[in-house]
């Protein structure tokens, strides 16, 4: 075969492979445009929060001051909160970091999420990566060019872990502290440690306060996954600003961590772009 026919053939071989990851990059995030309007419906369904005045007067005094300072209880109830974020991420303490995209719905009355994200990896590679938390199951989707999976999980540490995580970014979504599913405890004025059970599950942390009200750190134990292990590791988020979003004042940048005994992890860091609120019909 000449080399001219030879190119032709590679040229062919190249297009079709081309074609066939174009493919299934968009079957890929058409699946998870499913998943998130499945979640949504479900969230839409759940029973209302209720909130009475009881609930208000059982919270530590630096929850109770946060929770007015939000002004969350202004507003009508809501089922689910979305948040549009970008930021940087890492796989490992010394590892390159890499620019993300992400979209989020977050459930009010239940503990639930759904989070999409677009990672770049390198010129021209994008990993997608789809974690859920819904109906007491979590489940971790990581895809190269949303073609080949290079990360999965499930199973009692992830749940641990994704339970953890909600109870962290209840910032974002403040009416939830005073769901059924967590109870409080004071430990001076500027900490309270939240404890939330969903199902067999139960996970805590606790929140420090600045001065003002707002919640600049929060501390949990939390499974890490490390070449298919999972360790229990102290994991932190750190709150750099806040912002008043549609009258709800929340977290707009921070950082993630885990406290590793060989040194601090900087895993993520985020920037809140935009968030929608979503209110019952």
């Amino acid at each position: 075969m000449s080399l001219s026919r030879i190119i032709i053939v590679i040229m062919i071989v190249v297009t079709v492979l081309g074609i066939g990851v174009i493919v299934r990059d968009h079957l890929f995030q058409k699946q998870m445009k499913k998943e998130t309007k499945i979640f949504l419906q479900e969230m839409s369904e759940q029973p209302s929060m209720s909130i009475d005045q009881n609930q208000l007067d059982l919270l530590p005094l630096p929850v109770m001051k946060w929770l007015n300072l939000t002004h969350a209880l202004d507003h009508e109830p809501i089922s689910s909160v979305w948040i549009s974020q970008k930021g940087m991420l890492r796989t490992k303490p010394d590892g390159k970091w890499m620019p993300f995209d992400a979209e989020q719905h977050s459930g009010i009355d239940c503990p639930s999420y759904i989070w999409t994200s677009e990672i770049k990896a390198m010129r021209g590679v994008t990993i997608y990566g789809r974690d859920i938390y819904q109906n007491h199951e979590a489940d971790m989707l990581i895809k190269l060019m949303g073609n080949f999976t290079v990360g999965s999980g499930s199973g009692p540490e992830l749940i641990q872990g994704s339970l953890v995580r909600y109870l962290a970014e209840i910032v974002w979504y403040p009416q939830v502290v005073l769901s059924s599913y967590i109870t409080w405890e004071a430990i001076d004025d500027h900490a309270a440690k939240a404890d939330i059970t969903y199902g067999d599950v139960n996970a805590s942390g606790i929140f420090y306060f600045k001065d003002n009200g707002e919640p600049e750190r929060f501390v949990a134990e939390r499974y890490m996954e490390d070449g298919g292990e999972y360790t229990l590791e102290e994991w932190s988020v750190s709150i750099d600003q806040y912002e008043e979003v549609r009258g709800i004042l929340i977290p707009t940048e921070g950082n993630v961590y885990w406290n590793l005994k060989e040194g601090p992890f900087h895993w993520l860091q985020f920037e809140v772009t935009d968030a929608k609120f979503e209110r019952r019909q």
